[in-house]
């Protein structure tokens, strides 16, 4: 019996998908330093106490292998493999209020490269008059490390700004509407038509720059001026930026209110119009629903999925939003639903704890602050 239970738990621990073997305990700082993880981004050292949980947290956890029969013994479809689109270093940090330094903004973006993301975006190319914190993205383009392999987008709201992004190395762009007028009207002072227009522009130097263009739509489950949005709206903004060659259409929910349900209406409308292997969601987990609304994506074919490492982000127009969902949470859950993401969690730990450290704050990662605990 007791050497039954010993093969049973190698068996388990060997199947556990989460890596958390490391080669150094701490970090490396801007400065040099090395770092126990004491500091606000991850407490108590749990840093330190990586090695010892190694062999405990696959117990803990009942082999992801259990997990993984049980979970997807009852739901429907789920794709075997979702690419994650890591928007921390644009999304994530554009909101903050102090100035990130490059050479921090540079020093994430490798990590997270290093963690095995597949897709970062890694800046906006947008003016420094309405959004200071991006105004170094041709530093920031130019300083980060190309992996092979690892796709490096930027953000273009206009023709301008695609133009500064190509000089600078931009080898594929984002453009984003929405599927609220008044939502368009406030953030970029137009309307939902000449968004478009404006993209058009764009698409048509991209086109002739064999760049590839991939479109964001916000405000897909709710809207903080029109609240509820018809999902037949949503599905018209889709259908026009995909006829208009976006490879890849993201659909938010910018301001986190959405439910499952909402999700799975919006998503059954926008369906009939652009097929599922050109959607991807992005959802902000304000109300706690961020992971849920993104399973039931997955469920209904959806295999992109755009996340913030740390859950950093926001709303500016939400109050108390608390950001995007995590991509140490989603990679989380992902594979303990046996689907592969090529990401590695313990790396992609570090580079979360790495730009929580240098913002001053809590990670927004449940499983951070679970691993931490530990």
């Amino acid at each position: 019996m007791q050497e039954a239970l010993g093969k049973k738990r190698r068996e388990t621990q060997g199947g556990a998908s989460l890596d958390f073997t490391t080669e150094g305990r701490g970090l490396t700082h801007p400065a040099g330093r090395r770092s126990r993880g004491s500091q606000i981004g991850c407490r108590g050292g749990c840093w330190a106490k990586m090695a010892a949980m190694r062999k405990e947290l696959p117990r803990r956890l009942l082999g992801l292998k259990f997990l993984q029969a049980v979970s997807t013994s009852s739901m429907g479809t789920l794709p075997k493999q979702v690419k994650i689109v890591e928007v921390g270093p644009r999304d994530g940090l554009q909101n903050e209020k102090n100035i990130v330094p490059t050479p921090v903004k540079i020093k994430l973006i490798d990590m997270l490269s290093e963690a095995g993301l597949s897709v970062i975006e890694a800046t906006s190319f947008v003016s420094p008059k309405w959004v200071p914190q991006m105004a170094d993205h041709t530093e920031v383009l130019k300083g980060i490390q190309k992996f092979p392999g690892v796709n490096y987008p930027v953000l273009t709201p206009n023709l301008k700004g695609f133009e500064a992004a190509v000089a600078a190395g931009a080898k594929e762009v984002a453009i984003f509407g929405a599927a609220s007028e008044l939502f368009t009207k406030k953030n970029i002072n137009c309307s939902m038509e000449e968004s478009l227009q404006r993209f058009d522009a764009i698409r048509k130097a991209a086109q002739s720059a064999n760049i590839p263009v991939r479109g964001y739509v916000s405000c897909v489950l709710g809207c903080p001026y029109e609240g509820k949005i018809s999902p037949a709206k949503v599905a018209e903004v889709t259908k026009k930026l995909y006829s208009m060659g976006c490879y890849e259409i993201s659909l938010g929910d910018t301001i986190g209110v959405g439910t499952p349900g909402i999700m799975k209406d919006m998503l059954s409308a926008v369906m009939q119009e652009v097929p599922p292997a050109a959607l991807a969601v992005h959802c902000h987990d304000t109300y706690g629903q961020a992971l849920a609304n993104t399973l039931m994506a997955l469920q209904m074919g959806v295999s992109v999925v755009d996340s913030s490492v740390a859950g950093l982000g926001g709303c500016p127009y939400a109050q108390g939003a608390s950001g995007n969902l995590a991509t140490e949470d989603l990679v989380y859950m992902l594979e303990g639903l046996g689907i592969h993401t090529g990401v590695n969690l313990q790396k992609l730990l570090e580079a979360g704890n790495f730009i929580c450290q240098a913002l001053n704050r809590k990670t927004g990662s449940k499983v951070a602050q679970a691993t931490c605990k530990l």
